[in-house]
């Protein structure tokens, strides 16, 4: 070739040269790559794409094309779905054929495409769920498998063997149920096989086959008394489900002859016994509901109710005559023997509600006389007392049938207005007949009043007072919760901060259940109790953190020392002060830091954790992550210093700081002064003071035996001595009780007088409580902590409360009987001496006495009615200054 030519040539190329740069990027497709070339995806599943070998322009676009020849892209979706990334999402049904073209194509240049080549497979079958992931042995029961990719071709596998096809049902592509009635007890694997393409198998599940259902119903062979009810249990086993069916004696739920199977709002279950007993015993029967074939029996054996009398006619008794009395009640059994003062009368039992019985009436001190019903056996059983007015007291007639002296009316009544709330009629007549020994024991073996959970952990503290005066004036237990009051005017938490009900529930129950203990244990029970932890700022209280400028808070180590226990100064053992302090502040500080680490107990179902939830139903609980584990030395004049030692934990430290505090000589004259004057009087002798401290310290501050020498003592038990100004909350009750109120279910009404008169109970002004108990009056000098919230707007209170009971305006739920004063209106000197034994045991001043004859001399100018000459007298004789002093 010459020059020329290859000259001529390349000139050419040059021309040429942007023809060949378009038609290269048109062409080519051989360097065009889709990436991988090939894949198997199953349904559901997704997979990405990438190409390569050219650059990307706007006009390239990713499209899924079938493998059948002369198909056009798919846009519905039936074939799967590829974005702009290449990112390919596979359909939810196998499509036929099974193999499809991700494609990657320039759209202005149809020649310039590339794909891969997809085989679409059978999803991976996914167990989600068993529902419910048991069955029993011996009962027909479904479960239902639910999960991911099951196809109508699955296969059922249990233990990695098939399934019986009867046995189970595919429903859905997320659910197969699967129905049997196993015969053994196992645990199976549930597996669920997908067949080919790419046949597999799921993950497995636990299905567990359970023994049989079976139920326990507790408790048995109990002895229960007609009229009363037994709570029952019925545990079903190897079920979740719960739920029986009663019967009694082969009838469902029982009924009136054998006993009624009850559930109350609390879901608590109760075979309640009938008054007139069917038979020496009864079989109550718990079907299960899951399996009628399971069930549980137990034995009742019933015996004769404890009667009740809840009327009486006539409403009152000549002494000496003999006389058919009416009673009315229940649970009165064939045989039932009725007694008047401990005497049996010829009785006549008509019905389970009525007995006439007829005997001498004899006369016992007070004015009125008990009555008693005693069933016989099996279980015999003796009712209350009820107490009928007379008219003239003579002696009680002992048990025995001899003649016995009882305790002196007034004695009792003086004795109970400082043991209990109040002296009523029946308690009075009670006391009389057993005597203050025997009195003092069934008092102190008694339970607490139980108080009622708060409708819900939000509930507001306001409703605690009402519980507060049901107990006050309905409670068997009135020793305790008298002494429990008592407890709270020294330990004292107010609701004015504790504002949750459940969280003054929790503390007035804490001092009811141990008002009789060791005060060791009510020492310890009320430091972690979490109302108290609340108002004095112990909960959460956390150690010193220097780098945050904290320290252990002292509110409660201050309050613990100074008022619930040793006080400010060294004392004498008759409670007489020194000028000593009973302390060094440095000790406030040290025993701040014994009291850390604790939180609110944990909620039910709740992980506890520190610094808890506010919740109150159960002690602080501890953690030691948050306690100061210092050593802490704890100074006290009068006693060898306490060393708490280092690395103790929250409960070791509290234990030595309380067992040191409980040991100083100072806590058994300083609680034992406290508990006189809430109990007795204002302002009682050192010797009295001396006495009841030797008792403390030698019964190890043994509360019950402390209390019982407290109201035995000489000081207390003798008449006519110095007492103590009636505070607001026992002024309320004891006028109630005196007069024999009657309380509708809730006694209402009662806290706002006494709020009135200056006692909003269990809402102390502070922790001081409602008054100090070193309180003198002004100008007299005389110790009387109750006169502290005496002023004209309290004391106009009282006499408007006790304006209000007399004329039954204290609520709706309250009210007096005055119809048993008002026979005796006709002669005011006897309606006088009959309110003078109701409110002042017989002691009324004889210048009241002249004043109440006066003020009825006025009141019949103008009115004959009988009623309004009652309740006038009994509002002047209630309002009265003599009667509002507790002697």
């Amino acid at each position: 070739m010459d020059v020329q030519r290859v000259s001529k040539l390349l000139l050419a190329m040059v021309v040429c040269l942007p023809h060949l740069e378009a038609a290269t990027r048109r062409g080519a497709p051989a360097t065009l790559k889709v990436s991988p070339a090939t894949a198997q995806v199953r349904l559901h599943e997704s997979k990405d794409f990438t190409e390569s070998g050219v650059t990307v322009t706007s006009s390239m676009i990713w499209q899924v094309v079938s493998t059948v020849p002369g198909s056009k892209p798919d846009t519905t979706g039936a074939l799967g779905m590829v974005d702009a990334k290449g990112h390919y999402i596979a359909p939810s049904t196998l499509p036929a054929p099974n193999t499809l073209l991700v494609q990657f194509i320039d759209t202005s240049n149809t020649t310039m495409a590339a794909s891969a080549t997809v085989t679409l497979v059978n999803p991976l079958p996914v167990i989600t769920s068993v529902n419910p992931n048991f069955m029993n042995v011996g009962l027909k029961s479904t479960v239902v498998i639910t999960g991911t990719g099951f196809l109508a071709t699955s296969k059922l596998q249990l233990d990695g063997q098939p399934a019986d096809p009867a046995k189970y049902a595919i429903k859905s592509a997320t659910e197969i149920d699967y129905t049997d009635t196993p015969a053994t007890a196992k645990q199976l694997q549930v597996t669920v096989v997908n067949p080919d393409p790419a046949g597999a198998t799921s993950n497995s599940k636990t299905l567990a086959v359970n023994g049989a259902v079976s139920v326990t119903l507790t408790p048995d062979k109990r002895t229960l008394r007609g009229g009363t009810a037994l709570a029952l249990s019925a545990v079903v086993h190897n079920d979740p489900d719960q739920h029986v069916t009663w019967s009694v004696n082969g009838k469902a739920n029982g009924d009136a002859t054998v006993g009624a199977i009850t559930t109350d709002a609390k879901g608590v279950v109760s075979y309640n016994a009938p008054f007139a007993i069917p038979a020496a015993s009864v079989s109550v029967i718990a079907t299960s509901v899951a399996d009628p074939k399971a069930s549980a029996t137990i034995t009742v054996n019933l015996q004769n109710a404890i009667p009740v009398i809840q009327s009486v006619s006539p409403a009152e008794l000549v002494i000496d005559l003999s006389m058919p009395i009416t009673i009315t009640g229940q649970g009165f059994a064939k045989g039932a023997i009725a007694y008047l003062g401990g005497k049996a009368l010829a009785t006549n039992v008509v019905s389970e509600t009525t007995i006439i019985a007829t005997g001498l009436v004899s006369a016992v001190p007070g004015r009125r006389v008990s009555l008693k019903v005693t069933n016989p056996d099996p279980g015999t059983a003796t009712s209350s007392a009820f107490v009928i007015l007379e008219t003239v007291a003579q002696k009680c007639v002992a048990a025995n049938g001899g003649t016995a002296v009882c305790m002196a009316f007034a004695d009792a009544v003086r004795f109970l207005e400082m043991a209990s709330w109040g002296a009523s009629p029946s308690t009075v007549a009670h006391l009389q007949e057993v005597g203050r020994d025997a009195w003092l024991k069934e008092q102190f073996a008694l339970p607490p009043t139980v108080w009622p959970l708060a409708n819900d952990l939000g509930e507001g503290a306001g409703r605690i007072q009402q519980e507060f005066f049901n107990r006050a004036l309905m409670g068997p237990d009135q020793l305790r919760q008298r002494v429990a009051f008592a407890l709270s005017e020294i330990f004292v938490v107010s609701a004015e901060k504790d504002t949750k009900y459940e969280a003054m529930r929790t503390y007035i129950n804490n001092l009811s259940t141990n008002a009789f203990g060791a005060y060791r244990q009510l020492l310890e029970v009320m430091t972690l109790d979490p109302a108290m932890g609340y108002y004095l700022d112990m909960v959460n209280n956390d150690l010193a953190n220097p780098a945050k400028n904290t320290v252990a808070n002292e509110n409660y180590a201050r309050e613990s020392m100074q008022l619930f226990s040793i006080g400010l100064v060294v004392l004498n053992p008759d409670g007489t002060p020194t000028t000593a302090s009973s302390y060094p502040a440095a000790t406030v500080s040290e025993l701040a830091k014994v009291y850390t680490g604790w939180t609110y107990p944990a909620v039910p179902d709740t992980m506890s954790h520190w610094k808890n939830s506010m919740y109150f139903n159960g002690p602080m609980e501890a953690y030691g992550d948050h306690h100061d584990t210092t050593e802490k030395q704890l100074i006290f004049t009068g006693q060898a210093p306490c060393t708490v030692p280092a690395g103790g934990t929250p409960q070791s430290d509290l234990k030595v700081a309380l067992d040191c505090i409980a040991h100083h000589p100072n806590v058994a004259p300083f609680i034992s002064y406290r508990l006189i004057q809430r109990l007795v009087k204002s302002n009682p002798t050192a010797g009295y003071v001396r006495d009841i401290a030797t008792v403390f310290t030698s019964t190890q501050g043994n509360l019950q035996e402390v209390v019982r020498a407290i109201l035995t003592h000489a000081e207390a038990t003798t008449g006519g001595g110095s007492g103590k100004l009636r505070e607001p909350v026992l002024y309320a009750t004891a006028l109630l009780r005196a007069l024999d109120a009657t309380v509708n279910l809730q006694a209402t009404g009662i806290a706002g007088q006494s709020q009135l008169m200056g006692q909003h109970v269990l809402y102390a002004p502070s922790v001081f409580n409602y008054f100090s108990p070193f309180y003198r009056i002004p100008g007299l000098g005389v110790v009387a902590p109750e006169f502290q919230g005496l002023n004209a707007a309290s004391g106009l209170s009282r006499l408007n409360y006790a304006y209000r009971v007399v004329n039954n305006q204290v609520s709706g739920n309250i009210k007096i009987d005055i119809s048993k004063f008002q026979d005796l209106a006709a002669t005011p000197a006897t309606l006088i001496d009959a309110i003078n034994q109701a409110l002042y045991h017989g002691d009324m001043p004889a210048g009241l006495q002249q004043n109440l004859l006066g003020i009825a001399g006025e009141v019949a100018t103008e009115t004959k009615d009988s009623a309004t000459l009652v309740r006038t007298l009994l509002y002047f004789a209630g309002a009265a200054p003599q009667y509002q002093v507790q002697q």
